[in-house]
């Protein structure tokens, strides 16, 4: 049998205009922040989808969007911490246990640790997230439907019970509308650190908490 020189059975000889070219860039940063944003991208089509279909829809339908939006807020969570929202943390935590973590909730105690530093609280809200209580009691709903994470991946979990609740009932609208708010408050979070470190340059690490006031929203 022919090897398959290309490494890979979902790649194409001649990409064309309907074809992607899948280059993964080995940069992990810069890699979260690129599934992130494509994670995003097919959460709001599937949701927007979903909106628009004149039929009813079953809870299955519905768990793709849980799971992609979920995935979008962990890959972001993730992108700001191993990117410069890292720096301000007086200890970072470790780049491989935020790698293998699926936590959402672990993960948001370092984001709420990074703007309390910064004194970012008054700037830092969204639809639905108007403080750090209200950002962590979002997270830990999101984390709750799907502590695994694996209940909107697979029917059963990991001990042979259903994955979701009994009667879950589930309005697309509303929860897209309150991701989409979120992520992009994660998104522009992340623009500001950035932002934010490269003006401290070399001296970041001594002034840290000075009060600088950037635009998140």
């Amino acid at each position: 049998m022919p090897k398959n020189k290309s490494g890979s059975r979902l790649s194409v000889a001649n990409p064309g205009p309907h074809n992607s070219v899948l280059s993964w860039h080995n940069v992990p940063i810069r890699d979260y922040f690129l599934y992130a944003r494509s994670f995003h991208a097919a959460a709001k089509k599937l949701a927007g989808a979903l909106e628009l279909d004149s039929g009813l829809f079953t809870d299955f339908d519905a768990c793709p969007v849980v799971f992609m939006y979920r995935h979008t807020i962990e890959l972001h969570l993730k992108a700001m911490l191993l990117g410069e929202g890292g720096n301000f943390l007086a200890t970072k935590p470790d780049p491989i246990s935020i790698s293998k973590t699926h936590s959402l909730s672990w993960l948001a105690q370092f984001v709420c640790q990074i703007v309390t530093v910064l004194s970012w609280e008054k700037d830092f809200k969204c639809e639905g997230v108007e403080n750090l209580a209200d950002f962590k009691a979002v997270i830990e709903d999101v984390n709750s439907v799907d502590p695994g994470p694996y209940a909107f991946r697979y029917p059963v979990n990991t001990e042979g019970q259903g994955s979701v609740p009994g009667y879950f009932t589930f309005n697309v609208r509303e929860f897209a509308r309150r991701m989409d708010a979120l992520v992009e408050l994660l998104a522009s979070t992340a623009d500001a650190l950035a932002a934010t470190w490269d003006s401290r340059g070399d001296q970041a690490g001594d002034v840290v908490g000075d009060g600088f006031q950037p635009t998140i929203q």
